[in-house]
């Protein structure tokens, strides 16, 4: 499902504590791997807008997904650990596709209990359900299935209601809608072993098939105490156990299992199926310990090291505590001056790879004067980027005008085409002020006396406004102890004055950050309209997760972006066959022109990504698309 390929990447790895295939046991079963990031939120399961540094956690302790993701970007079947066989096909008369599955005998949770078939329909049915988004805000788990939309929001009735100012008839669903007892056509429960899923006709083809269908297991007694998963004609069901109180719902009893803060598994996931079992997250310090009752990866491979610290640290030092030994691994150094360091450090050595994505300050396209796209773009020209290369990356980067990155095959394919149509930002407080004199913020404090760019002055109150007097703010986010804040403040205080812009930089921890960007649109003192962050991308490059209108309100879509124009061409890169990789860039060019001009975040740059470590550390191979916590197999402390 969607679930597994958006909101988490699979992780398959495997491990004993003795007898080791590959390592030797004094390779470090009795050892720590220590790995410094900029800070964990300490949220575990995949749903909640946990930051990537807590990815690496749920890498770690969640494994054995039916479809892998290997160092190359390329998906595979786990016939290894996981699946007897590839799962075989077959269409029905109505066009729908049905994979079936069929899963090994052997496998166990961290606890020792077997994993069975039903433990890989449950996240299906519960993720799936209006039940689950009552407590997390993305969940897209069986969307593309036989029966999706009705199983998710239950019955309706036809109501007339205003939209944009016009009566249409418009769906009305149930408020108190529960899946309990109900149906899912698309999905089957076969047997103790053996599962099916079934594709809509109306969902195929789709550009990444498989990845519609990948599933990893999740612990029913664990997640959903006192029901059952049963088996119908009709499709399978989440139903009560016997002797279940009458007053327990699905929401509920998800709420307490997963959400709450002193049990829930997003904090504590004491159940687990990855190579690593989860140990605790304190003081800013989450440690994991390897899981005896793990089987291996989709490769074959079980690690040796016997346990892993992913601790918060400064990043002003990061580096030179991997050169001192003190830490393991930082991944993902972007700064020239770390990079050199690292490299000239006997202590340490690096892992390049081009990076799969980007750099940015994502803006809240609904929110203040930043909701118009000319204001946005705007801001775009009161920023060097150059400055970033040259400052914070020593050279190691390239400037990009999209939502992709150097690593990728459609986007190298179409460079050439794509110059020179897609706006370029660089400094250029004129071309800012042009594109504000086509926006409601074109005046001066009274509202109809047009602005004149002739009488702003640095330190002055000389601000635009809109026809309701509004000025217009700009208040930006950044993290502590970032340079790239540090810049971001540097270049807005020196221009954005000159556009007539009253800016405004403030800094905070990762994680109020976070709470910021993902639920801006509930938090009753909202006031930030950008945050410079940065995003990876999978390789089933799939831009409809990110920004499509639907996501509104979920933290797929963070920067709640709705525009029709761009709706259109992501469905339709959606519904092209697997062969079809022209058609598919064609589409990309498309997204990227009209993508370029909404500009929901302001791309910085696209560069050369490198994991240091010390040289204790060996093995280490890391790619665009295969982190430190996915090789952990391949690692061993010397």
């Amino acid at each position: 499902m969607k679930l597994f390929k958006k909101l988490f990447t699979i992780t398959v790895f495997a491990l004993v504590a003795v007898a080791l295939v590959g390592c030797k046991k004094d390779s470090g079963a009795n050892k720590t791997l220590v790995v410094g990031t900029p800070g964990l939120s300490g949220d575990f399961v995949a749903g909640f807008g946990s930051s990537s540094y807590d990815v690496s956690i749920r890498d770690l302790v969640h494994g054995y997904g039916t479809l892998v993701e290997t160092e190359l970007g390329e998906f595979v079947w786990d016939t290894e650990a996981v699946l007897k066989a590839a799962p075989t096909t077959s269409v029905d008369a109505d066009g729908n596709k049905t994979y079936k599955f069929e899963i090994q005998e052997d496998l166990k949770w961290n606890t020792g209990e077997a994993i069975k078939a039903v433990d890989f329909v449950l996240p299906v049915l519960l993720r799936s359900s209006k039940d689950w988004t009552s407590i997390a805000t993305s969940a897209n788990a069986g969307y593309y299935l036989v029966g999706f939309e009705d199983y998710r929001y239950g019955p309706f009735t036809m109501v007339e209601k205003e939209v944009e100012g016009e009566l249409k008839e418009v769906k009305e669903y149930e408020a108190d809608y529960t899946v309990l007892d109900v149906k899912f056509p698309g999905v089957r429960l076969t047997g103790e072993y053996k599962f099916e899923f079934t594709i809509a006709a109306e969902n195929l083809p789709y550009f990444y098939e498989t990845t519609m269908v990948s599933t990893a297991p999740m612990d029913l007694e664990t997640y959903l105490p006192g029901f059952e998963v049963k088996d119908s004609a009709d499709g399978a069901y989440i139903t009560k156990a016997t002797g279940t109180d009458a007053s327990a719902t699905i929401a509920s009893t998800i709420a307490l299992s997963v959400n709450n803060p002193a049990v829930g598994q997003r904090y504590k996931p004491t159940v687990t199926s990855g190579p690593y079992q989860f140990v605790n997250f304190i003081r800013d310090i989450a440690t994991v310990e390897l899981n005896p009752h793990f089987k291996t990866n989709y490769e074959g491979k079980k690690p040796s090291i016997g346990q892993i610290q992913v601790k918060k640290i400064n990043q002003t030092t990061d580096v030179d505590q991997v050169i001192a030994g003190t830490v393991d691994i930082v991944a993902g150094v972007v700064e020239g001056a770390k990079i050199e360091a690292a490299k000239d450090a006997k202590s340490a050595d690096v892992v390049s790879y081009a990076r799969n994505g980007y750099g940015m300050i994502a803006f809240a396209t609904d929110f203040g004067a930043i909701a118009e796209p000319k204001v946005r773009q705007a801001i775009g020209y009161l920023f060097d980027r150059n400055e970033f290369l040259t400052q914070i990356l020593g050279g190691y980067g390239t400037l990009v005008n999209g939502p992709f990155g150097e690593a990728m095959w459609f986007y190298a394919e179409s460079k050439a085409e794509l110059e020179g149509v897609l706006e370029n930002f660089v400094l250029n407080p004129t071309r800012a002020n042009e594109l504000l004199d086509e926006s409601s913020y074109k005046f001066e404090a009274n509202g109809t006396t047009p602005f004149d760019p002739s009488k702003v002055s640095s330190g002055g109150t000389y601000f635009r406004h809109n026809a309701a007097g509004e000025v217009l703010e700009y208040n930006h986010l950044g993290t502590t102890e970032n340079e790239i804040t540090v810049l971001i403040d540097t270049q807005l205080t020196a221009n954005a004055w000159r556009a007539g812009v009253k800016a405004s930089v403030t800094q905070s921890d990762f994680d109020t950050l976070l709470n910021h960007y993902y639920y801006g649109p509930t938090l009753a003192d909202r006031k930030y309209h950008s945050f410079n962050l940065a995003t990876g991308f999978y390789s089933d490059y799939d831009p409809f997760w990110s920004w499509h209108s639907s996501l509104v309100g979920t933290t797929n879509n963070p920067t709640q972006l709705a525009d029709d124009e761009l709706d259109g061409i992501m469905e339709a890169m959606q519904k092209l066959d697997p062969t079809q990789k022209e058609e598919f860039r064609v589409l990309f060019v498309d997204f990227a022109i009209r993508w370029n001009q909404l500009l929901p975040t302001l791309p910085i740059y696209s560069n050369e990504y490198f994991d240091v470590f010390n040289v204790r550390v060996q093995g280490l191979k890391t790619t665009p698309v295969w982190g430190w916590a996915k090789d952990i197999c391949d690692l061993t402390i010397k």
